[in-house]
């Protein structure tokens, strides 16, 4: 699995296409949150308000995760190399969680930089309450296990679709329903029970409760859970593109 994995993140240090997505993320991060003059700057206050940064966060992840996902499953089955994998003693399984660590591992490169400034920021600080780097490490854990579902929806979708750029579409539209559509259609509930059993099937609420300092075996379970279903949803996909 290992070797596997080493691969996948050697392949996306190999394009171009690589050093575009971690650049503008970067970039855009830096500009948003140091650099331009806004109320998203860390350093624009002496009270630094780090939840508006861990809300803004998950919609930048929405478009990167597809982005590190999209040529994982779609490149090779489209240049024919699944074939060679396929055709050594592996698992199926063993192939599809290699390509889910090796795409979560990028994705932790990616958040690695916010990681120091938000750290830096937090040194020239006034904070109103002393366990606010508890809640900063906790966020990080919650935006971890957010993108870990991001990449879990966006696997099946690389094995349906050929073409990356629909795969880039039909990913980040998934993603976004599953962070932010059942939040909204659970206001339109009257039921309470109705309520809080849609609100908790989307990502966002269990996100925030990391955010908050609130994590409970629910939260963990819930992220676990779906990337177990989301993993089991690529299986069967991508035996099906084997047999067809």
């Amino acid at each position: 699995m290992l070797i596997l994995i080493s691969k996948e993140i050697k392949y996306f240090f190999l394009t171009p296409v690589g050093y575009f997505v971690l650049g503008t993320f970067w970039t855009f991060n830096t500009l948003l949150f140091i650099s331009i003059d806004n109320d998203l700057n860390l350093f624009q206050s002496k009270f630094i308000d780090f939840n508006e940064f861990f809300t803004l966060m998950p919609l930048m992840l929405i478009f990167l995760v597809p982005t590190i996902v999209m040529r994982s499953f779609s490149e090779e089955i489209q240049l024919g190399t699944i074939d060679i994998i396929v055709s050594k003693p592996i698992s199926d399984l063993t192939i599809i969680w290699s390509k889910f660590f090796g795409c979560l591992f990028i994705l932790i490169i990616c958040i690695l930089p916010t990681f120091f400034y938000i750290i830096y920021a937090y040194q020239f600080s006034i904070l109103e309450d002393e366990n606010d780097f508890q809640l900063i490490i906790g966020s990080y854990f919650g935006l971890l296990a957010l993108g870990s579902n991001f990449t879990g929806i966006s696997l099946p979708i690389s094995i349906i679709f050929k073409n990356q750029i629909n795969v880039l579409i039909a990913s980040t539209f998934l993603c976004f329903c599953q962070y932010y559509l059942f939040t909204q259609l659970s206001d339109l509930s009257n039921s309470d029970f109705l309520y809080n059993l849609i609100l908790n099937s989307g990502s966002q609420e269990h996100y925030l409760n990391f955010v908050n300092g609130v994590i409970s075996t629910n939260d963990i379970g819930y992220f676990f859970g779906l990337n177990i279903l989301f993993i089991g949803i690529t299986l069967y996909f991508f035996n099906k593109s084997r047999y067809n």
